[in-house]
């Protein structure tokens, strides 16, 4: 890439481990076929520069650090970079999940590196942790990028074992809605949640010995507030079912505010008197930081009850609480049949021909229209160093616009939108090239499905920052098993042509 500077690092020395040979496994289609194209993911990253550029990445700020504790964060980086690929692999698993499945398996063992000729070395759901926070989503998707131009070319198609290059002249773009990892956003749900999350850290800090007056003992306002929240459900079957919510919501308010008072002395305690308990400065700062977040969320959260329920008045998308627990989560009108509404973010993805995804974004905020948002895939994909343009791009009709046609006719670009009118849709559908891409932009559709199924029904991921690195792991796993499976097919089609 060349937005990726070359530093000079000494050159360290990496020794491999000592391995036996797999235990055999009698006939077994699906076995062999899943072990075929593990080993050629295997192969892709040591034939390809994203191991390279891993240990690049693992020695940046370890420059003035001794040869040993650099070899053990190279040693470390490589094993981050195929057990994360592993992951995305097998489905986004959880990392106990993950780390019993790699125990018990010879195979997975091996492909993370992880097996000697002593046996197996655990690895933990911690170090699965640390290792897919090794690399930043910058790096990540760098390594991306370097392996799409790779196969992009004669060249390093040749390198990876690819009988020829992928044909890079035209891009399928389609978006979607990344689901975020949350409840449905009910209003006076959220002040349970609110409530809850101040109760756990009150539980925290007086059992350290902090302790501030209270009339009764947390758990005893948890149930209250449970209690409420079972009254609340069930006005919905009473004839009046308003006055009964609004009843219960001004109920729920003063016990909230209660909660919250007894929170804040309580964190006020914990701040001055810290080093008497047997918390660090570091996870007394933290729980202080948890009771903050809930404090400043819990007058906001209060007032859109209120609107919505008791002034029975709209609130502003724009203004919605829709989790306490992650932010930037956006409300998307799909108008789907799993559901009229989604929470989440809008995720977009370009393929080629062949089903790599070459570009990708997921949006923070709220999304551009979507023709901006081929507008930017398109020039992004631009500086890809690739001998092959982009010539053709096909999309649903969402992305149809006056000015994106005008901007892909100026490029040089065949426009196959799909056109919003049905009548000019019915003329277009006689060119043939037009027919063709909107043909093949239909199994755009199945590529999001197919890269959803890797990432999980919902992302784990805490944070919009760590939700972007899954994604930019997902991608990068995705095409790697894409061009596995296009290397072991490779001799069936030969013979069958």
């Amino acid at each position: 890439m060349n937005n990726i500077t070359k530093a000079v690092f000494p050159e360290i020395a990496l020794q491999s481990w000592l391995r036996p040979a797999l235990t055999p496994v009698g006939p077994n289609k699906d076995y062999a076929q899943f072990r075929d194209q593990l080993d050629t993911v295997d192969n892709l990253l040591r034939s390809s520069r994203l191991e390279s550029m891993a240990l690049d990445f693992a020695r940046v700020g370890y420059e003035s650090v001794a040869a040993a504790p650099l070899r053990r964060r190279m040693q470390f980086a490589l094993k981050a970079l195929r057990v994360e690929v592993l992951r995305m692999l097998l489905g986004n698993m959880s990392f106990r999940e993950l780390s019993r499945t790699i125990a018990s398996s010879d195979l997975l063992a091996n492909f993370c590196g992880v097996r000697t000729i002593d046996g197996i070395k655990g690895v933990s759901k911690s170090e699965l942790e640390r290792a897919s926070k090794c690399f930043t989503a910058e790096q990540v998707r760098g390594m991306g990028q370097v392996f799409i131009e790779m196969v992009a070319e004669t060249e390093g198609s040749a390198e990876l074992g690819l009988a020829e290059p992928q044909p890079m002249e035209t891009c399928l773009v389609d978006s979607t809605c990344l689901p975020t990892n949350i409840h449905f956003p009910v209003d006076w749900v959220l002040l349970r949640d609110v409530s809850r999350t101040l109760l756990k850290a009150v539980i925290l800090i007086r059992g350290t010995g902090l302790r501030v007056r209270m009339p009764s003992e947390p758990a005893v306002f948890a149930r209250q507030m449970n209690r409420l929240c079972i009254q609340m459900t069930h006005t919905r079957r009473r004839r009046d079912a308003k006055r009964m919510r609004k009843q219960v919501l001004r109920k729920m308010k003063r016990l909230l505010n209660a909660i919250g008072g007894h929170a804040r002395r309580h964190r006020d305690r914990l701040a001055k008197e810290y080093s008497s308990t047997h918390y660090t400065a570091r996870q007394a700062q933290r729980i202080v930081e948890r009771i903050d977040t809930m404090l400043t969320l819990m007058p906001a959260a209060i007032n859109q009850a209120h609107e919505r329920i008791i002034g029975e008045r709209p609130v502003p998308n724009a203004q919605k609480i829709l989790s306490v627990y992650e932010s930037n989560v956006q409300v998307l009108v799909r108008g789907k049949a799993s559901g009229e509404l989604e929470f989440g973010n809008t995720l977009m993805i370009s393929e080629n021909i062949t089903g790599l995804i070459t570009d990708w974004q997921l949006y923070e905020q709220a999304a551009p229209a979507e023709w901006r948002q081929l507008d930017e895939s398109i020039k992004r994909q631009t500086q890809f160093d690739v001998s092959t343009p982009i010539t053709a791009t096909g999309t649903d009709r969402g992305f149809a616009s006056k000015r994106m046609s005008q901007i892909l006719n100026a490029a040089g670009i065949y426009d196959a939108t799909c056109p919003r009118d049905p009548q000019v849709l019915k003329q277009r559908m006689a060119e043939p090239k037009f027919a063709g891409l909107q043909r093949r932009r239909a199994s755009t559709e199945a590529r999001i499905a197919i890269l959803k199924q890797r990432q999980g029904k919902r992302l784990r991921a805490k944070g919009f920052k760590n939700r972007y690195l899954s994604v930019a792991w997902s991608v990068l796993g995705h095409n790697l098993w894409l061009i596995a499976r296009l290397i072991v097919d490779q001799p069936a089609r030969a013979q069958a042509a």
